[in-house]
């Protein structure tokens, strides 16, 4: 018998779909998404269309043409990408031609598919949520198209089945092995956020203007002092006159044990840091990193990398020393002492500022006289600047930005000879103490400077000098109240909002170190306490299982084997309300008193004595099957009927 499908599932499934789109838009081209919806606005016009043959040739020309036009752009999208663009199509189709509901059978599993690709592009604990609410509603879908329509659902029953498998889930979670991503998501189309491989006036101003999270920091022991959060991210040393590039130079490479106990010598840290989504692979750590976890790797200049771009929310632990950066490579000072045929009036003055030291520290502190007693400004709104921009800013707006300084004070240091570079990172931070943790921000985006001095790379930050309000209290300390404004969005200057804000960020803290944060070092030593208390678990479990047992044998122990199945029936299903059944009075009189006082279940309760009477008196076995079948069907009704007190 062929059953159509009602509007209202049309609807759900509709729902869904365009759901779907928008959570996986990161996979879509954006012309993609709208033929798609387009194509679901379509499928109620063409539902009034009877022509089933017209129908399927105009859905398959329509598909064909847009898998021809994906096939052209994969090289943009890549293939996951490509993968989930032809299953959404495919959906979609079947969504526009779907009317019976066998046909879906192949849509509802393409549906799930879908939705869980959605965990590999979300992390976050809300939009987790909202995917297992999307889950559940097409979980919900199904159970309406093939249930029995007599059948309702036990939200009871189904409350309980979830209780009784939720230690089963935990203990999965916990105790299974952690195994590594089956397959690579490329990124060829991603949108890469915060720092980039090219600094130049006006990068990191622009990025400041975000307020998004970059990473979470957890720290083991003390925490630094913020004046030492500097959280190195990438090293600048190709100058072409106006903009700072990454040099591509130097292959991975790994402190030997003799330089990691050197280094020992500095101040230890060790932490965790959970960073966000960037599509790059660049990532942030302390000083010297000496020892670090599998899923990063050591690369040039002392700085760390995710092994592959970071599309996925990301933890490691580090452990670092905060003290200057040791000489990485022979070519480095070479390197960072090359210097571009631009900016004569910044040869000029650094030239006249070597010619008064005689030292790498005495240059560095007649750079600093100069911010200092001159009139320099930090602003976030600093003036455009031409082809020769550090003349322009140190002798004509002297009006910068983080970038600005960093920029001027390594350009006056190779121009004075003394090796230098620029470094992008992130700066301080806020603590929560509350929660432990340091949350960073793309606003605390930040560019210092680093020399080579007696062998060693030594960090010096212009902004302490011309602003030292910025590291010691952060960049609101700064700016003026219309440039505070700026960074601010309008939602965030109500502070409800951003209470129940910062609160959602919190829970989602804990749901980052709890569950995305559970790696393979920590499962090894969960394992490790687990063994250390085996026998006091083991004991515990025997407990709890001899518990069980005895509840389940005092709750279900067979009746005795002088009853008849009826009376067992009757004995299990109404007993709560058995014992309140007169000596000498049969269960019809019983039966009648009952219906009294629930005058709704009055011919439930009648249909039940009619084929209790006939099961227990005439022996008839269909009516033992069927006073069977009405009991376990209407258990809740009959768990809550009334008795008089």
């Amino acid at each position: 018998m062929l059953v159509l499908l009602n509007r209202q599932a049309i609807l759900s499934f509709t729902i869904i779909l365009l759901a779907i789109i928008v959570l996986l838009h990161q996979a879509l081209p954006l012309w993609y998404s709208a033929i798609l919806v387009l194509l679901l606005a379509y499928r109620w016009p063409l539902q009034r269309t009877t022509a089933k043959v017209n129908k399927l040739k105009r859905v398959n020309i329509i598909a064909a043409v847009i898998l021809l036009l994906l096939l052209i752009s994969i090289n943009q999208s890549g293939i996951f990408h490509f993968m989930l663009q032809i299953l959404l199509l495919s959906a979609v189709s079947r969504m526009v031609l779907i009317r019976q509901r066998h046909d879906s059978h192949q849509l509802l599993w393409v549906l799930y598919f879908l939705l869980a690709c959605c965990f590999i592009f979300y992390q976050s604990i809300l939009l987790s949520l909202l995917v297992l609410a999307l889950l559940l509603f097409t979980l919900y879908q199904h159970y309406q198209l093939y249930a029995s329509k007599q059948q309702r659902l036990q939200v009871l029953q189904l409350g309980k089945a979830l209780l009784l498998t939720f230690p089963v889930w935990i203990s999965l979670f916990l105790l299974f092995p952690r195994l590594q991503p089956l397959w690579r998501i490329p990124t060829a189309d991603a949108a890469v956020t915060g720092l980039a491989d090219s600094l130049d006036p006006g990068s990191i101003e622009s990025l400041v203007q975000s307020d998004t999270l970059a990473f979470r920091a957890i720290f083991s022991g003390p925490r630094p002092a913020r004046q030492q959060l500097y959280w190195r991210a990438k090293v600048y040393e190709d100058f072409d006159g106006r903009s700072w590039n990454v040099n591509r130079r130097f292959e991975a490479r790994q402190p030997t044990t003799a330089q990691t106990n050197e280094y020992n010598n500095g101040l230890r840290i060790d932490y965790q840091v959970i960073t966000e989504v960037s599509n790059q692979r660049s990532l942030f750590a302390l000083g010297i990193p000496v020892q670090l976890t599998h899923t990063v790797r050591p690369v040039a200049a002392y700085l760390v990398e995710a092994r592959r771009p970071v599309s996925q929310r990301l933890s490691y632990q580090l452990s670092s020393v905060l003290s200057a950066i040791p000489e990485d490579n022979a070519t480095e000072q070479q390197l960072n002492s090359r210097t571009v045929k631009a900016n004569p009036q910044t040869r000029a003055l650094a030239n006249e500022l070597a010619a008064k030291t005689s030292s790498t520290a005495e240059l560095i502190a007649q750079i600093s006289a100069l911010f200092r007693q001159q009139p320099y400004f930090y602003s976030l709104n600093p003036p455009r600047l031409g082809d020769n921009s550090i003349d322009a800013f140190l002798f004509d707006s002297r009006t910068g930005f983080c970038s600005h300084y960093a920029s001027a004070t390594a350009v006056l240091l190779r121009e004075a000879g003394v090796p230098a570079r620029v470094v992008g990172g992130y700066q301080g931070g806020v603590w929560h103490e509350e929660q432990q943790y340091l949350e960073v921000r793309q606003r605390e985006a930040h560019a210092w400077v680093e020399y080579f001095d007696s062998g060693l790379w030594h960090r010096f930050d212009p902004t302490a000098v011309i602003a030292p309000e910025r590291v010691l209290a952060g960049l609101d300390a700064v700016l003026s109240a219309d440039e505070q404004t700026q960074l601010q969005a309008n939602w965030r200057r109500f502070s409800a909002v951003n209470y129940i804000n910062q609160q959602l960020l919190h829970l989602d803290y804990y749901w980052s170190v709890w569950v995305l944060g559970f790696d393979e070092s920590q499962q090894y030593n969960l394992w490790q306490q687990l063994k250390a208390f085996s026998k006091l678990l083991a004991l515990l479990g025997l407990v709890i299982l001899l518990m069980g047992l005895g509840w389940w044998y005092l709750r279900y122990q067979r009746q005795p084997e002088n009853f008849p199945a009826p009376v067992r029936l009757i004995r299990r299903y109404f007993r709560k309300l058995i014992q309140h059944k007169p000596a000498g009075q049969n269960f019809s009189q019983f039966i009648n008193t009952v219906q009294r006082y629930n005058p709704r279940h009055a011919i439930l309760l009648e249909t039940i004595d009619s084929l209790y009477q006939r099961a227990l008196f005439a022996s008839d076995q269909t009516a033992l099957r069927q006073l069977k079948q009405h009991l376990k069907e209407n258990r809740k009704i009959l768990t809550g009927l009334n008795w008089p007190e």
